[in-house]
């Protein structure tokens, strides 16, 4: 392995590890809810300001980059969660997520961030707000 690859390896390790993403061997461990959790009421109105906020990311990126008028969400958004999501499924093997494990998975992949602290006001505003936004969803037919 060259000097380059090894460093780029070395690179790539350490940002997985930073973002709890190697957990035990699973991938999709930073984005799953702690024992015990109690999810949080958040404010709507918060959370669609953080919706649109780039600051939220690491790479000038923010929720309603994917998802503005309702874009990039599947057709399992207008499901109840928890229920399976391909991103999630595909890309940290979670066969099922609750909505604030999606909003963290969002954080994480797309926007490149650590989770959110699963006790702020921003994870509950954020997941407040995206619950409003899946009552109007209707998924192409």
């Amino acid at each position: 392995m060259s000097m380059l690859s090894k460093t780029l390896a070395s690179t790539l390790l350490a940002l997985l590890a930073s973002t709890g993403a190697m957990a035990a061997g699973d991938p999709g461990a930073s984005i799953t809810r702690p024992v015990g959790y109690k999810p949080l009421v958040g404010d709507a109105a918060l959370g669609e300001k953080l919706f649109n906020d780039p600051k939220l990311s690491t790479n000038g990126m923010s929720c309603a980059s994917c998802h503005a008028n309702h874009g990039a969400f599947q057709a399992s958004f207008a499901k109840p969660y928890p229920h399976t999501v391909a991103m999630a499924k595909d890309q940290l093997g979670r066969k099922t997520v609750y909505l604030d494990e999606m909003v963290q998975g969002c954080m994480v992949m797309p926007m490149a961030a650590k989770p959110l602290p699963w006790d702020s006001k921003e994870l509950a505003a954020l997941t407040a707000y995206t619950a409003s936004l899946q009552k109007t969803f209707k998924p192409a037919r």
